[in-house]
């Protein structure tokens, strides 16, 4: 039996579906990568319309996006699941399983002046943020669930921000242009380029916790994927994102590298 797992198209995802496609390939499945367009909803849409059968969400994608469930004022990870939980299985989905990482907002400074600074959370930041300068995506500016939501809970304060793409801020906080900057929590850069993510010890932002999400998937398939229950840290998932984007590995090749790791 053939199984389509649905990716988004950015390399994270595709690393994450070859991981279960051959974990199900070790079950006796056949399997293929459906990569989607950019688009948010794009990877529900064919699950409902059975055109693939499983792909991995993040809680906070479902929660705001997808199901469009009212914003929390604190953020909790086991309210915000639960809730995505519910949601899907009104329509049919079924949460298989909670990968044990998390791909959030983060805030990242280099790892020198967190030393010197002494900056662990996003409320240390906020002491000196009026002497620094940050960058983002232009549209983290405006969003929500972006600066503005920073400001309101901590009182952040900048010299200067910069509206930057993603390659343009790792470039600028390298060359010590900028510094502050916003990055996933999974992303290979953020050890690449000696960053520290600093804690949202207040909870201001949504948990984007990966989980597999599933439409009338066989037995067989769903006990398979039991086994990737909590296996993936953050830091194990930005280990995997680097052997893609720094080491030119595949990603095949990755997915076996790290099922060997579990003993599969």
């Amino acid at each position: 039996m053939r199984i389509v797992i649905g990716a988004k198209p950015f390399n994270e995802q595709k690393i994450l579906a070859h991981i279960i496609g051959k974990l199900l390939q070790r079950e006796g499945f056949e399997y293929e990568v459906r990569v989607s367009e950019p688009r948010l909803e794009a990877n529900l849409e064919a699950l409902e319309k059975g055109e693939i059968s499983l792909y991995v969400e993040y809680t906070g994608t479902a929660y705001n996006a997808l199901l469009k469930l009212p914003p929390m004022g604190e953020w909790d990870e086991e309210r915000v699941f639960e809730a995505v939980r519910e949601g899907f299985k009104g329509n049919g989905i079924d949460v298989i399983a909670r990968l044990g990482f998390r791909n959030d907002f983060a805030l990242a400074v280099k790892i020198e002046l967190a030393e010197r600074e002494g900056l662990k959370t996003v409320s240390d930041l906020a002491r000196i943020s009026k002497s620094l300068t940050f960058a983002c995506p232009a549209p983290y500016i405006e969003r929500p669930d972006g600066l503005p939501r920073l400001k309101a809970v901590y009182g952040l304060e900048f010299r200067e921000i910069k509206p930057l793409m993603p390659r343009e801020m790792y470039e600028a906080i390298s060359k010590g242009e900028v510094d502050v900057i916003t990055a996933f929590t999974t992303d290979a850069r953020v050890d690449a380029y000696d960053l520290k993510l600093l804690e949202d010890d207040k909870k201001a932002l949504p948990p984007y916790e990966a989980i597999v999400i599933a439409r009338e998937l066989p037995k067989g398939a769903v006990e398979a994927l039991k086994a990737l229950e909590g296996k993936i840290s953050t830091e194990t998932m930005r280990r995997l994102n680097h052997m893609l984007d720094f080491e030119g590995k595949r990603e095949e090749e990755i997915a076996e590298v790290f099922l060997a790791s579990l003993g599969i």
